[in-house]
Order: structure tokens, then sequence, then C-alpha cells
């Protein structure tokens, strides 16, 4: 076989496995992984300064998480929120990481209206507001 047959051959081999290895089935989510999400929260993407290490506290609770995968992924690439930055360069292997960390985290804090004083300053709050 010629230098060139074997250059050709390796060339081909090394685009099949780069296709195969990006292939992902359409309307499939993406494989994320959990440890790697992790990371990618905590020091990445530093989600936790306004989410919590446990992602239940701060500026908005991620647990239970109310997205499907794509529409996490959709929502953090272009955030249409004032107090949540856009993020669209990260991409969505990334994204789907921190969405299968996220999805680990159990549900720990109660829901608002479940803790009784905090669901009274919530009545109050809105009795005041009532003319």
């Amino acid at each position: 076989m010629s230098h060139r047959a074997i250059r050709l051959s390796f060339v081909a081999a090394v685009a099949a496995l780069a296709g195969a290895a990006s292939a992902q089935p359409p309307g499939e989510p993406l494989a994320g992984d959990a440890a790697r999400g992790r990371a990618l929260f905590a020091d990445t993407f530093n989600c936790y300064a306004c989410h919590g290490f446990d992602a239940q506290s701060g500026e908005r609770r991620l647990v239970p998480l109310n997205y499907t995968q794509e529409g996490f992924i959709t929502f953090v690439q272009s955030s249409p929120l004032p107090n949540m930055p856009a993020y669209p360069d990260a991409s969505a292997q990334q994204l789907a990481d921190i969405y299968a960390y996220i999805r680990t985290i159990p549900a720990d804090a109660p829901a608002v209206a479940d803790v009784p004083l905090l669901r009274d300053i919530l009545e109050r709050k809105t009795r005041a507001a009532t003319p």
C-alpha cells in the first residue's frame, strides 16, 4: 500500500471516528455526566454563587428542576431573566452535565408554602398590597 493510500485511509478513519463520537440521534437527550456537571456547576460557571451549592438557595431554587434537558440548555444559553446571565458559549454537553448533576440533588428544602412563618409573611404582604 502506498503512503498516499495509507494517509487517505487514516484520514477517513479519523473522520469516521469523529463523526461517530459526535453523532447524537435526533430527539435523544445528551448523556450527562453528573460528576463533570458538579465541577462545572461549582468551578467553571460558578452557579453556586446565586443558586447555592445545594441548588436550593439563593436567587432561584433549581431543585426540584422543572425543565427538560433541552429546555434547560436553551434557557441557560439564552436566559431572558435580568438576574440570570445567559451563557451562549456553554456547550450543550456542558449544560447536559450540569443538568445531570442538578437532577441528582435531593429536594431537601421545603416549599415556601410549607413553612408557616414564610407563608404568613407572604400572606401579610399580599393583604397589604391589596387596596
